[in-house]
Parts: structure tokens; sequence; C-alpha cells
């Protein structure tokens, strides 16, 4: 009986000196997030209201209302610059600074919100703005969720490409294109030349030779696509990074690189369709409002 002690007792030790030994990994034990994401990005149009739609949930364990603030509005001529217009709204209700939700979540219910921006006539191409806006559950203060809110005032663009044809349309104006847009066999995605669609939907394009890597950056937004890589990388502000998984990846044909249209495009807050019958995508920046 002794020697059988002894031997759990061994058995014991060990277990805790690996237990002592092995790494663990803080990330078992995270925290569910209460919103999808922390930070949007749209394109904006003057004298049309845009809306950021999100949704928050209830992580509480109690029935609750919830509580919310816009804690800041960058704009450029300071909180009550005149020609911008900013709200919030809970699924029915909306508030210009702060304000309760109408509804009552139980634990684990969600409610849908969104933040509105419009850039009245006044506003100048390429004014960058932000609003934040904190969100949390009444009964509990400390899961104070921070989402912050990014536009800039852009030209109003339509572009048509059609497969095969290296005359693109923006605005109804004829563009030359040195190479045309095609569609990969194994994906079945259509993938245009990266400059052009960069430009014509008024970002700035960088190539980073080093790593095969295209670089768009549209106001506070930057995009990375690397050639051969089904990955880019989204940047939003000074706080929010996220990678993406893509079905297909850029390519080089003929010392041209091309990028994959309806990523880039939806990415850089355009909306994209596409004719199957005439093969003709058309690509509207800002897209139509929600509202």
């Amino acid at each position: 009986m002794v020697k059988f002690c002894s031997k759990l007792i061994g058995i014991f030790i060990v277990f805790v000196l690996i237990i002592n030994i092995l790494p663990i990994s803080s990330k078992v034990f995270s925290l569910e997030k209460a919103v999808p994401e922390n930070a949007y990005f749209k394109p904006l149009e003057k004298d049309v209201y845009a809306q950021y739609y999100f949704w928050f949930k209830n992580l509480s364990g109690k029935s609750t209302k919830l509580q919310a603030k816009i804690v800041e509005k960058n704009f450029p001529g300071g909180p009550n610059d005149k020609n911008w217009f900013t709200q919030f709204c809970y699924s029915n209700i909306c508030f210009l600074d702060e304000g309760e939700s109408p509804n009552i979540l139980k634990p684990g219910e969600r409610e849908t919100m969104h933040v509105t921006l419009r850039p009245f006539s006044g506003a100048a191409i390429g004014e960058k703005v932000s609003v934040v806006l904190e969100v949390w559950p009444a009964v509990n203060p400390k899961l104070k969720e921070r989402i912050e809110f990014y536009g800039i005032t852009v030209e109003k663009k339509i572009v048509t490409l059609i497969i095969g044809n290296k005359i693109a349309k923006v605005n109804d104006k004829n563009t030359p294109i040195d190479v045309a847009p095609f569609i990969d066999k194994t994906s079945n995605r259509t993938l245009v030349p990266l400059r052009f669609i960069g430009e014509a939907l008024g970002a700035s394009i960088d190539w980073d030779n080093t790593e095969r890597k295209a670089i768009y950056k549209l106001g506070d937004e930057t995009l990375y696509f690397w050639v051969g890589k089904k990955e880019a990388q989204i940047i939003i502000g000074k706080n929010y990074s996220k990678k993406i998984s893509l079905d297909v990846a850029p390519t080089i044909v003929n010392s041209r690189t091309f990028v994959p249209v309806r990523y880039v495009s939806e990415l850089l807050g355009a909306k994209v369709d596409w004719d199957g019958k005439t093969q003709t995508i058309t690509i509207l920046s800002p897209p139509p409002s929600e509202e």
C-alpha cells in the first residue's frame, strides 16, 4: 500500500511539473465580442445620407436596455461643422448625441444599430471625417464597446468594364486601359488591372516590388493585396487591422498585375454588379443609400 501511494505521489509530481512547463494560451479564455467589428469605412457623396450598419449583442447576462453616446465628431471644421451631419439609431429610433434603446434585450439577444453620416454641399471633395460611438448594456457599463466610423467625400463614379475589352467607361466617358479584364478559369472570378480600378475609385496606389504587394489607400482605409497569395489585409484608422481570405489571388500576366475586381471594389466601399449575358461589370461608388 505504501509503495502504491508513493507511485501515485510520484505521478502527481511529474504531472504538476508538466503543467508548469507547458505554455498556456490566453486565447482559450478570450471573451466574446458584443459587436462584429469595431471600425467601418465608407466613401461619401455630397448631400446623400450614408449608413453604417452593425449590431450589439447583450453579453451582460441580464435583461437590459442599451445606452449609446457619440463621444467624438472629427469633422474638418470641428464637432459643430455645419457641412456635416451625424446621428446614431437603434432598430427604430435615432439620436443626435446620446440615448437609450427602446427595446429590452434578453441575455444573448442582439439590437440592430447604425450610424448615419452626411456631407452637405459645402463639404469639399477629399475631406476625411470620423465619428466614435460608445455602446453598453445599461446594467453593466463595464461592457462598453467603442466603435469607429470613417468616411471621405468623393465624386460619384459609375465604372463599366467588359471582359476582353480594352475600353472602360467612367461616368459614361470612354477610358482606354492597356490590358483587358479577364475571368480566372479556376475560381470563375473577374480580374482587372490593379492601377486602373484603384484610380477609377479615387484611391491612391502604390506597389512594393520586394513583397510583390499592391497597396490601395482611400481616406483612413488602407488595403494590401499580394501577388499569388489568397489573402488581403484591411486597415481602418489607427486601431483596426484584419486579414481576409480570398478565393482568387492577384496574378501577373504579360508583365501586368491583375487583382480581383469584386474584392478591391467592395473593400473600397463600392457596389459591384455583374451581367453574365454581356459579361459586363458595373461598379457604383458610393453605392446607393440604404435609407
